[in-house]
């Protein structure tokens, strides 16, 4: 009986190398690549100031992320007024809505065009309550 064993294929070391070498790049540049995004859901809650809308005299105000004011109006000194704000971006034309997080009984429309504003909030920044008019106050 003539038994014949199966012919091996090897791969020269240095065709191996290469592979490894290919696939850790491959693998650092995905790695890198998928790093640098930031998570929509986290930049959007993510902030560096709390905003303040009074809905008696109208201040708009701002402190730092780690300062909060309230409940009264520094302005007016309504106890009840003085409501923190929350921002609607709208994707149509790049526009920061900044409005009080409670208090208002209709839904959020950008300010420029009008478009509903659903599933847009985000916190806004301190550049974005200073463009809003928003003043800084210290704790």
């Amino acid at each position: 009986m003539n038994m014949r064993r199966g012919h091996q294929h090897s791969i020269p070391s240095h065709a191996w190398g290469a592979q490894v070498l290919s696939l850790v790049l491959l693998s650092t540049m995905l790695l890198a690549w998928t790093a640098c995004k930031k998570d929509p859901a986290v930049e959007a809650v993510e902030t560096d100031a709390n905003g303040y809308l009074c809905l008696k005299c109208g201040a708009k105000l701002y402190t730092d992320r780690n300062n909060f004011i309230g409940p009264k109006c520094p302005k007016c000194g309504d106890e009840t007024s003085l409501m923190q704000t929350v921002g609607y971006y709208c994707e149509k034309d790049h526009h920061l809505t900044i409005r009080a997080s409670r208090g208002d009984r209709h839904g959020a429309v950008c300010e420029q065009c009008q478009a509903p504003l659903v599933n847009a909030m985000r916190s806004p920044r301190e550049k974005d309550l200073k463009a809003w008019g928003a003043t800084k106050v210290s704790s």
